[in-house]
């Protein structure tokens, strides 16, 4: 969807740039996933082909309809009141310093997630543009320089806008490194100002299966990537340290690696279920019914005989040196499973089509969460299950996280809403409704789920989830 809402402010400044002696060239962008008009440069807005068009020495920027203009359009240009320095935009985005100018494509949500925008509307389409302005038409020329800048048109009162962003550093000084970067509150502009630059700390990488049926990533510094390959219908992924295990359109566990590499393992899996993965040791249930466990490092790949219900997954919490497994048995019952080989029937019975979570202390014990047969949600960490006595949502599973020596779990609760609870019994109510079937994801401060618009949330901390406007496929669970 191309957007349709106004700037974020009124066009009080066109912050005039200049021509520099270098000369102009127009942005050249293309998402080779999603070729749309509101993804790539140029733009396609209301049909119209519109350039953004930046000077190489100072970045002073216009936008050009080169043809396609109405009389009556109006042509903008959106620039961010925030701006980004080539240290931020590194330690952000990944770039690296070469000497050389440096520059950004990133999308609206993460702008409406760091501060607002102005914007400058100078050109309107006349009869006279129409009819004798060959060159097209354009905005004025404004200063770039350390901002994201974008363009829109105005036709018949329809406001459509790029949805990415381009951010170019030419003119920046780079001052020293700093020694560890957070994100800090953009800083609205006074009257003669534009704020000062955010700056970044790293949060947990997101994996989910989007409404196209591809597996999608959203990195620890924001970028999101369509990876171009097919999960089976009704599956969701598992993340751990930025590799992602799924279940293929072809119903064989691949997995990818954090700068990647994709790997079809030729194990086939059972239809409907997801794997788990924790510090490069995989889990998952095997076409044969049975828990099987792979280790990424060495692609060793073992089964150990244990019998799944059908329709569950497992879960895994430590790293390949040292793990454990939850899973539903094929009895009903809880069970674990660690790498010294120890089975352990918990004697509790789990709802059917539920998974339970596992995670793993500071002080090395594990602590588990399940919805029992019962509908409640369930906790334990060593020795017997506590009944915390919330409903849960039928067919949902929850998640939990560590910190230190304590825990934090997220679940669907029977209401429909996002639920958290520690593991001091302090219980939250988000106030967010999540999708009916699906369950959230949580790691550290991190907590996603698919929204009950169909729309991945990310939810950071205790502030309000960012709606990232990417849909997800019904029935599956986002990944951290």
């Amino acid at each position: 969807m191309l957007t349709q809402a106004s700037p974020a402010q009124a066009a009080k400044y066109c912050q005039p740039g200049d021509n520099s002696s270098w000369p102009d060239f127009e942005v050249d962008y293309e998402d080779e996933k999603r070729k749309t008009g509101d993804f790539m440069y140029r733009a396609y807005l209301h049909g119209v082909g519109i350039e953004l068009v930046t000077d190489s020495g100072n970045a002073s920027v216009y936008a050009h309809a080169v043809s396609g203009l109405r009389a009556g359009d109006i042509l903008s240009i959106d620039r961010t009141n925030f701006t980004v320095d080539r240290v931020v935009g590194e330690a952000a985005w990944g770039k690296t310093w070469d000497g050389d100018a440096l520059h950004f494509f990133r999308e609206t949500y993460t702008m409406e997630a760091h501060g607002t925008w102005d914007y400058c509307e100078r050109a309107a389409a006349t009869d006279w543009d129409i009819l004798f302005r060959s060159e097209g038409v354009r905005t004025a020329r404004i200063d770039g320089s350390n901002h994201f800048v974008r363009p829109c048109l105005r036709r018949g009162g329809q406001l459509q806008c790029s949805n990415m962003w381009y951010g170019d550093m030419d003119g920046a000084v780079r001052p020293p490194l700093p020694s560890s970067p957070t994100w800090a509150s953009p800083v609205n502009p006074p009257e003669e100002g534009f704020g000062t630059a955010p700056t970044t700390t790293t949060t947990p990488p997101v994996a989910f299966q989007a409404n196209t049926g591809f597996l999608y990533t959203h990195s620890n510094v924001g970028i999101t990537t369509n990876t171009g390959y097919g999960m089976a219908a009704g599956t969701s992924p598992a993340t751990s340290d930025g590799q992602t295990a799924f279940q293929a359109n072809t119903s064989f566990l691949y997995t990818r690696s954090a700068s990647g590499v994709m790997t079809n393992t030729g194990y086939g899996m059972m239809a409907g279920t997801s794997p788990a993965i924790s510090g490069g040791q995989v889990a998952f249930q095997a076409n044969t019914g049975f828990l099987w466990t792979r280790n990424t490092a060495t692609g060793a790949t073992f089964d150990t005989g244990l019998g799944m219900m059908r329709g569950t997954s497992p879960s895994i919490a430590g790293n390949t040196s040292s793990w454990r497994i939850a899973f539903q048995a094929n009895n009903g019952f809880l069970y674990t499973r660690d790498s010294s080989g120890a089975i352990v029937n918990t004697g509790y019975g789990m709802m059917a089509g539920t998974s339970p979570a596992i995670t793993k202390l500071s002080n090395g014990t594990y602590a588990i969460a399940f919805q029992a047969n019962t509908g409640f949600l369930y906790v334990m960490n060593t020795g017997a299950a506590s009944d915390t006595r919330y409903g849960m949502m039928a067919g949902t599973s929850p998640a939990i996280t560590a910190s230190g020596t304590g825990f934090t779990v997220a679940f669907q609760a029977n209401t429909g809403f996002l639920y958290t609870r520690s593991s001091t019994g302090a219980t939250t109510n988000t106030g967010y409704g999540m999708m009916r079937g699906t369950s959230p994801a949580i790691r550290g401060s991190r907590l996603v789920f698919q929204g009950n618009t169909g729309f991945l949330y990310m939810r950071d901390g205790t502030g309000n989830a960012l709606d990232t406007r990417y849909g997800m496929m019904a029935g599956t669970s986002p990944a951290v």
